[in-house]
């Protein structure tokens, strides 16, 4: 006789059991985790972009002001309202200076005139300088107000 044919000596099915109470929790926990890890990630990051771009606007808190690169003529290039307004300028070669006029050369190769005066404050390597730190052949970063006439009226030159 084959054991097989006696349905008594075969053994039952396996039933299915239900998982515990402590396991039902656990895909739910860590797709909670998974999003409060994306979304901390997500609120970092933005803060750290958020902040770049104000350091590299010079921008203090809420502030509006724009950044225009420099042109040679006017009407051209990048400019506020009215084609004119403050703003900061990308580093300038000085080209010569005479009194309380700087000749520069941008990186596009414009020419930049750059009227200074008592008020306009120099620094260099971000301590306090005098306006002899601005010589031929030295790297600036001009911020001013722009004229109708594309030069720049400085308030603050940083001698590189």
């Amino acid at each position: 006789m084959n054991p097989y044919d006696n349905p008594a000596a075969l053994p039952p099915p396996p039933m299915d059991t239900p998982l515990p109470r402590r396991r039902r929790w656990l895909l739910p926990a860590i797709l909670a985790l998974a999003f409060t890890l994306v979304l901390g990630v997500g609120v970092f990051m933005g803060a750290t972009l958020l902040s770049t771009a104000r350091a590299a606007a010079n921008v203090p808190g809420n502030a509006n002001v724009f950044q225009m690169p420099m042109a040679s003529t006017p009407g051209t290039g990048v400019r506020g309202p009215g084609g004119h307004g403050q703003g900061r300028c990308d580093a300038l070669t000085v080209s010569s200076v005479s009194g309380q006029t700087i000749n520069a050369k941008a990186a596009d190769g414009s020419t930049v005139t750059i009227h200074t005066s008592s008020n306009t404050k120099y620094t260099k390597s971000g301590q306090s300088a005098s306006a002899s730190a601005v010589t031929v052949g030295s790297q600036i970063h001009v911020e001013g107000a722009h004229t109708s006439d594309g030069s720049i009226n400085a308030t603050q030159i940083d001698v590189r």
